[in-house]
């Protein structure tokens, strides 16, 4: 049997990460708090995707946020994990975005071991594959440096495109600025928004949803091009929807994971009812040294070669 890693690794409910990863790579959840008119839920324990989209569509203008987990949870699930792991790694939502890595930070003060709190600069699963990096090099045994050396290597990498059925919710949370609000409203169109680098931008909108399902899948063929790729569908609502959405994209990139998996509720609050998006992580860094490397040989066969044409024309005859 293996032993245990001595790196664990903590991320927030907002990384939507399917339970079957959490459980292979032991990953600990801190969960937000999410809040429906005077009623308070635990994402993820005590309100799931399916009941808040319901209600959501059911009554519109209720007032909805979510609540940041507490320093103290924070510290509550690093010392539990103290009894087998000698560091952690606590991997969260964009710090712009969200208090979530301040709290993360509190929290380390009263953990009985080292942690380290990375900011992925994004969201949804765009963070929980940077989450996945992290724990599955300590699942190979790496030490506290290289578990947090290959979880940053994939933040620039990593992001979320979304596509919204409208800007309402964005702009009550205040992820859309308020000119950008009043052009969606203005035009009845459906916003696409990107969380990469901790900034959540219009990139796009369209009027139909079938072309916003295109711009959707234009952005991230252009971004991912021929890389590797890690992908997950998130979609609020229509199931069918977000599987052509996933089978359209693995067929036409180079795709090594990919899931299917709802829009979770504390991104919900900001996203609403029909939302859909595309969260990534490219390995564009493992390409880019590999390309290195074949350049360096070749290189190094130039050399060769070069050295080859010196020695001859010194020969006699040459």
């Amino acid at each position: 049997m293996e032993s245990a890693p001595i790196v664990a690794v903590v991320t927030d409910s907002a990384a939507g990460i399917p339970t079957d990863l959490l459980a292979r790579y032991n990953i600990k959840v801190v969960p937000y708090w999410v809040h429906l008119g005077s009623e308070s839920f635990i994402s993820g324990e005590t309100i799931e995707p399916p009941e808040f989209f319901r209600r959501l569509r059911a009554n519109p203008e209720i007032e909805v946020h979510t609540g940041v987990p507490a320093a103290a949870k924070f510290a509550e699930i690093y010392k539990s994990l103290a009894s087998w792991a000698k560091s952690i790694v606590s991997v969260h939502v964009a710090s712009k975005q969200s208090g979530t890595c301040s709290a993360a930070a509190l929290g380390a003060n009263d953990s009985p071991i080292p942690v380290v709190v990375l900011d992925t600069e994004t969201t949804a699963m765009g963070e929980g594959f940077v989450a996945l990096e992290a724990a599955r090099a300590a699942s190979e045994g790496g030490t506290l440096d290289h578990v947090i050396a290959r979880a940053k290597a994939a933040i620039p990498y990593a992001g979320v495109v979304a596509l919204l059925e409208s800007v309402t919710y964005a702009l009550k949370g205040g992820r859309l600025s308020s000119a950008a609000g009043k052009v969606g409203s203005f035009l009845k169109i459906q916003p696409l928004v990107r969380v990469h680098d901790n900034k959540v931008s219009l990139i796009g909108q369209a009027r139909r949803r079938s072309k916003g399902i295109e711009a959707l899948i234009e952005r991230i063929t252009d971004e991912a091009k021929e890389d590797p790729v890690h992908l997950t569908v998130h979609y609020a609502e229509d199931e069918q929807e977000g599987h052509s959405l996933l089978d359209t994209l693995k067929a036409r990139l180079n795709c090594i994971e990919a899931y299917l998996t709802r829009v979770p509720v504390e991104l919900g609050v900001h996203a609403g009812p029909g939302s859909i998006g595309v969260a990534y992580h490219i390995e564009r860094e493992n390409v880019g040294l590999a390309q290195q490397l074949e350049q360096q040989l070749e290189h190094l066969s130039r050399l060769g070669n070069q050295a080859k044409e010196a020695i001859r024309s010194r020969l006699p005859g040459g």
